[in-house]
C-alpha cells in the first residue's frame, strides 16, 4: 500500500477522532440508518501493455560477432563474411524455416512497452450502500458507512510494435538448410552450409486485450452536515479492497517475404485482490419519509492489479480511479 492509501485512510480516522459522541435528536432526518443502491460509473482507470522479454538468448557468447537472437544467431567468420555470406551461423527450431526454404526466420523480443490505453471511460457498474449513524448534533452527525460494489472492465490495444522490443528478421536462405538445432563452424570451408547475412526486417503486429470484473468493498466512518430540511451533504474515507477477476489475451503476427502470415497468441485468467483507500462526496435530496434521492463522487487508490500471459503483461492502474454514481436510498 502506498503513501496515497494511507492518506485517505488517515482521512477516515480524523473523522471518527475528531466527533464527539452526543444523543440522537429529532429532526427533519430522525432515521439512524440508511441503505441505497446506484448505478455506478468508473473513470481515470488507465491500462499498460508490456513485454517482458524471451528468456536467455540462444548461443549468447561474447566472442561471437554480429546478431544473435532468441531462436539463433548470424555471426562472422574467418572470412569476415566475404560476399555477404556466412558459415558462423545458427538456428534451433524447423519452424524458422519458410516460403519453401526461401528464408530463415530469427526472433528477437526484450523488456518494453506494448502500448498503453489512458481511459476507455465510462466503467459500468452497480453499488449497494448501508450507513448507520453513531451520534449526532443539530449541524452534523456521524457513523459508518459500508459499501458492495461491482464494475464492468473492458480495453484492448493495437499496432505494430516497435522493434526494439520485438523484431523478426528473415534471411535468405535459397536451399533446405541443416535440421535444426545446427550450429555451423567459424572457419569457412567448402561444402559448408552458408547464410545470407542481408536480413530484411518484418514489421510485427500486436492486439492486447483485457477484461475484468472488478468486485469491490468499501468501509470507514462518515461525516453528515444537514443543508436546510431536506438536502444532505456526506463526507466518507476509510479502506477499499477490491477483488479483480481478469482475463488478459493477446496475438501477434507477421507477414513473411513469401507471403505467409504467422501468429503467436496466448490466453491467461486469473482472480486477485488489490488493497487501498477512498474519500468521496455524497449529496441526497428527501423525496418521501423513507425515501431518498442521492448522487455521489469517490477518487479511489489502490494498488495496480497484473496479469501475464506467456512473456506478455496487462496491468490496470487503479492508483487514481473516479466513481461517480447515481440512485435511491431508503431510510428507517
Amino acid at each position: 500500500m502506498n503513501y496515497k492509501n494511507q492518506t485517505l485512510m488517515a482521512a477516515g480516522i480524523v473523522l471518527i477522532s475528531g466527533s464527539p459522541w452526543a444523543c440522537a435528536q429529532e429532526d427533519a432526518w430522525p432515521a439512524k440508518n440508511r441503505i441505497g443502491i446506484s448505478y455506478r460509473m468508473g473513470f481515470n482507470i488507465a491500462t499498460r501493455f508490456r513485454n517482458l522479454g524471451g528468456g536467455p538468448v540462444w548461443a549468447n557468447n561474447p566472442s561471437v560477432t554480429g546478431l544473435s537472437y532468441q531462436d539463433g544467431f548470424v555471426g562472422t567468420d574467418d572470412t569476415g563474411n566475404a560476399a555477404g555470406l556466412t558459415t558462423f551461423w545458427g538456428y534451433q527450431d524447423a519452424r524458422q524455416v519458410a516460403d519453401n526454404e526461401a528464408v530463415l526466420l530469427m526472433h528477437s523480443t526484450e523488456r518494453g512497452a506494448l502500448g498503453r490505453k489512458e481511459n476507455d471511460s465510462p466503467h459500468h457498474g452497480l453499488e449497494l450502500t448501508y450507513n448507520h449513524e453513531f451520534a449526532r448534533k443539530e449541524s452534523w452527525r456521524w457513523g459508518a458507512e459500508l459499501a458492495f460494489n461491482w464494475t464492468d472492465f473492458s480495453t484492448d490495444k493495437k499496432g505494430v510494435v516497435p522493434a526494439g522490443v520485438m523484431a523478426v528478421d528473415a534471411f535468405p536462405l535459397g536451399y533446405g538448410p541443416p535440421a535444426a538445432p545446427y550450429t555451423g563452424p567459424f572457419n569457412a570451408g567448402p561444402f559448408i552450409p552458408t547464410l545470407d547475412t542481408d536480413a530484411v526486417r518484418l514489421p510485427v503486429n500486436a492486439a492486447s486485450h483485457l477484461e475484468a470484473k472488478f468486485y469491490g468493498v468499501r468501509v470507514g466512518p462518515y461525516l453528515d452536515l444537514p443543508i436546510g430540511e431536506r438536502a444532505l451533504l456526506t463526507l466518507s474515507a476509510g479502506l477499499a479492497v477490491t477483488i479483480v477477476d481478469g482475463e488478459y489475451s493477446f496475438a501477434e503476427s507477421y507477414i513473411t517475404p513469401g507471403g505467409a502470415t504467422i501468429r503467436n497468441a496466448a490466453r491467461r485468467s486469473d482472480t486477485s485482490a488489490v488493497v487501498g483507500g477512498y474519500a468521496g462526496a455524497r449529496a441526497t435530496v428527501k423525496l418521501a419519509k423513507h425515501l431518498d434521492l442521492f448522487t455521489g463522487f469517490q477518487y479511489q487508490c489502490s494498488d495496480n492489479y497484473k496479469l501475464r500471459a506467456a512473456n506478455k503483461e496487462a496491468e490496470i492502474n487503479l492508483r487514481s480511479a473516479l466513481f461517480v454514481s447515481a440512485g435511491l436510498g431508503y431510510t428507517f
